[in-house]
Order: structure tokens, then sequence, then C-alpha cells
């Protein structure tokens, strides 16, 4: 597995406090609750304790510096340092992500993985109403869901920016959020390798006489079933057309340069230049014609 170091942005109702259990269990690193952290910092009355404590009795958030200081202290201990990990409830601010991105790579480590399970209101609304001992009203319930979004929005979109971020469908079950989760960082089984980033993006287009790039995501289901026919082409096409595959969540840029319609949307291109795009599925027929055009 090459992904050891993944942060969750998980909605209430997504059971995300679950996923980075399960998801830790599985991959063997430590699982980073921020709850977890705060509780065992009050409880062992160490020197940060009394920091917090002015916040946590007024129901405040911490300061950026605060609840950096707190995480830290916790991904420099042995187990986080050799093995991974996975954090859930951190971070809370964009200033907190970006402090722990620069602290992170000051120490010659790779951006971390950001996971957002992204789910409807309504669905989160009745998850959330349904659990165990809920006694929240129902405008309290909306009001819990609206200040997570507002939250977590400029997060996303940071994420983004830094191409750290894959969305998830939370709409599904946990077991099959739980699936998709841990396939995340797995080695590359696709016969369509994926492209990093724009930059490589480049680098094919102009580089190669045939190219075909799947535009896709995680969470799209319409993506998962137009994948076994890249993958096909990809078999196929092997010597002749490079055939390759790029994550929308990360490199969302590519929709208004290429004028993209929705996903999953496959594009052809030929000597630099973008001749043909099939949006939406298709059958396989369809790409396997398309390819013919680009190979006369």
């Amino acid at each position: 597995m090459e992904t050891t170091q993944l942060i969750l942005l998980a909605p209430p109702g997504a059971r995300g406090a679950e996923h980075a259990a399960a998801l830790a269990q599985q991959w063997a690193v430590p699982q980073v609750s921020m709850s977890e952290l705060l509780q065992q910092a009050i409880a062992d009355g160490s020197a940060i304790a009394t920091e917090l404590r002015p916040y946590l009795a007024a129901g405040e958030p911490l300061p950026d510096e605060l609840a950096l200081k707190l995480i830290k202290r916790r991904l420099e201990q042995p187990d986080t340092v050799l093995h991974g990990w996975v954090i859930e409830g951190f971070p809370r601010s964009v200033g907190q992500a970006q402090g722990l991105n620069t602290w992170w790579t000051t120490m010659g480590r790779p951006l971390p993985t950001v996971v957002y399970l992204k789910a409807m209101a309504g669905i989160l609304m009745n998850r959330l109403a349904a659990e165990p001992g809920q006694t929240a009203t129902t405008p309290a319930l909306k009001r819990c869901l609206e200040q997570y979004q507002a939250e977590v929005a400029p997060l996303v979109e940071y994420y983004q920016q830094q191409a750290q971020l894959t969305t998830l469908n939370a709409n599904l079950s946990f077991a099959e959020v739980a699936r998709d989760l841990a396939a995340i960082g797995q080695p590359q089984s696709s016969a369509a390798p994926l492209i990093e980033d724009e930059a490589e993006l480049d680098t094919l287009i102009y580089g190669e006489s045939r190219l075909v790039v799947d535009c896709m995501a995680p969470w799209c289901g319409s993506c998962k079933q137009v994948s076994p026919f890249i993958d096909q082409l990809a078999e196929e096409y092997r010597d002749r057309v490079n055939v390759m595959k790029i994550n929308f969540d990360a490199n969302r840029q590519i929709s208004k340069r290429f004028g993209l319609q929705g996903i999953p949307a496959v594009l052809y291109f030929k000597n630099g230049q973008l001749q043909t795009t099939l949006t939406g599925v298709k059958s396989y027929a369809e790409y396997n014609n398309a390819i013919a055009r680009l190979l006369q």
C-alpha cells in the first residue's frame, strides 16, 4: 500500500469515526482522533491541558496554533512515524490544513491523501435522526449539518487546489463506503494508468501521437461502468495508443479547459489536438470506433 497517511473529512451522519477505525485496522496504522486526543490531554493533566481547558469549557473551537500543537505531538510518536496514520476530526480550518501540510513536507514527507465523504443532506438527516439515543430536534440537526458544510467547504477547495482530495459517495451503505475507502492507496490494478496531475497530462498530450484520457471520479457510479471499457481499450491498443485515466476531483480545471459537460468524459487526442469527447456511458463499440478514427 502506498498511501499510509490519510485525512478523513466526514460530515455528521457519515460515520467518519467508524470508517477511520476500520481503515486504520485494515492498513495496520494508528487511528488519530482529534476528540480522543483532547480527552487524553485533559485526563493526563499535561501542560497542554491548561491551554485547552478554557476553549473546551466555553465550547469554542481551538485556535489553529493550539490544534496543530496537539496533532503534531501525536504524529511525532514512533508508531505514527514508522507506520503512518488515519486522521479523523482534523483539520477544522484552512489554517490548520496549511499548517499541517507545511510541517509535514518540511520533514521530507509527501502530502497526505485527503478523502471527503460527500452525502446528500437529506440522507445525513435521516441517519442522524435514526441514531440510538438521538434527542436533537430536526432544526437542531439541520443547523449542525449547515455548520459543518460551512466549515468543510473551504477545506475541500483548499485540498482540491493542492491535488490532495479524493471525494467518495457517502450516500452509499457503510459497507460500500468502507470498500471504496479500502481501495485508496492500493497498488494500481487498472490496465489504464492514472495521470497524477495536469502537468503530466500536458506532457502526454504533446508527447504522445495518440492519447485517450478517461476523466473520472471515485464516487461516480457512471465512471465505474465505463472503467472496464477503458481498461479493455488499454489492453487491446497497448502498443499503438496510450490509454489512461485522470481523477477529475484532483484536476477540476480540466473541465473548463476542455469544455467538459460532465463525467465520465473520454478525451481522444491526436498529435496534441483534441479530436473527440465522449460524455456519459457509451458502448464499448463507440469507444473503440473513436480510437479507430485516431489511427486513420
